[in-house]
């Protein structure tokens, strides 16, 4: 029910979604609150919205919800005849958008189950609760995640550079490079649903750059900020392996003061399977270094950087 509220916005919109009338809704979320000692919620004439404690038990309750659900799957599971079920997560980024169109042949005999979040907070407590196998996570260098005790954690890629994004007609976009500091000033994009370490370690590294970045815009959507970006509103970071994007020209940051781990995250049961999507997830980002000459020449430079990676020097253009 809380998530239901949480999700609408609305007691009347959560009712008509629960088949339940708009008091009865009302009433069980009173007793709730008056059973946590909290509000959740702040009510207005144009909807609730969470309060700080209402958006930490909404996420624990979401949690929970998933846990039935892997319950439910797993209880399913054990029965004569029935399909395995593999649940994959991860950060949403261009390896694991790419893995979504080949990952049903790597299992073609399993139930695969996909969830991409922003931030690695939820997809850490997923996997501690089970209701994800394996997951691919970006982890700030030098800022290791703490993994649950039952999950295996191998680095894939141990530092990746992250690149500026900034309008193609800009004076940014005549430089090279760019120092983090030449930013300042800037209006930014930024994602207000990650929940991991990402946010804080933008702006411990913009503050030793001597600025505090500016956020105007927030959106989890890509496309909405790259339209940002282009029409020469803002900038943003962007992954090393992000594709092009018209009207936007990427720039290394001189020194990489922003970096993060690629980090494949596998329930020790799920070894076989963490073993497989390793390997799949190593051609896919081979190819995508390939097909970015900025990335590709970093990548041949900085050979240290990705240990668990074949060494051999990527073809690139240029």
């Amino acid at each position: 029910m809380i998530d239901a509220v949480a999700t609408a916005g609305s007691i009347s919109k959560a009712a008509a979604r629960l088949d339940l009338t708009q008091p009865a809704v009302s009433t069980m979320l009173r007793r709730v609150e008056r059973h946590l000692g909290v509000r959740l919620f702040n009510r207005s004439s144009e909807g609730v919205e969470l309060t700080a404690v209402g958006a930490e038990v909404a996420y624990r309750a979401r949690a929970i919800l998933a846990g039935v659900d892997d319950l439910t799957a797993t209880l399913r599971g054990v029965q004569p005849g029935a399909v395995a079920v593999l649940r994959v997560g991860g950060q949403m980024a261009p390896a694991l958008i790419r893995l979504c169109a080949r990952i049903g042949a790597l299992w073609p005999r399993a139930r695969i189950q996909l969830r991409l979040d922003a931030g690695s907070g939820r997809i850490l407590a997923l996997l501690a609760s089970g209701a994800l196998d394996i997951a691919l996570v970006y982890e700030p260098v030098p800022e290791p995640v703490t993994v649950p005790f039952n999950v295996d954690r191998c680095v894939l890629v141990d530092a990746e550079p992250l690149f500026a994004g900034v309008p193609a007609d800009s004076a940014l976009a005549s430089r090279e490079t760019l120092a983090l500091a030449d930013l300042a000033g800037q209006e930014w994009v930024d994602d207000p649903l990650d929940d991991g370490p990402w946010p804080t370690y933008l702006r411990r590294r913009c503050a030793e750059a001597g600025f505090v970045p500016s956020v105007s815009y927030w959106t989890g959507s890509w496309d909405v900020g790259a339209s940002l970006i282009r029409s020469g509103r803002a900038v943003g970071i962007y992954h090393a392996t992000a594709p092009p994007r018209e009207g936007i020209v990427f720039r290394r940051l001189r020194g990489d003061p922003l970096a993060h781990r690629v980090v494949l995250l596998s329930r020790r049961e799920r070894r076989d399977a963490s073993l497989r999507l390793r390997a799949e997830i190593g051609r896919i980002y081979q190819g995508l270094v390939a097909d970015n000459p900025l990335y590709a020449r970093w990548w041949d430079e900085n050979p240290q950087a990705h240990p668990a990676m074949p060494a051999a020097s990527i073809a690139h253009a240029g």
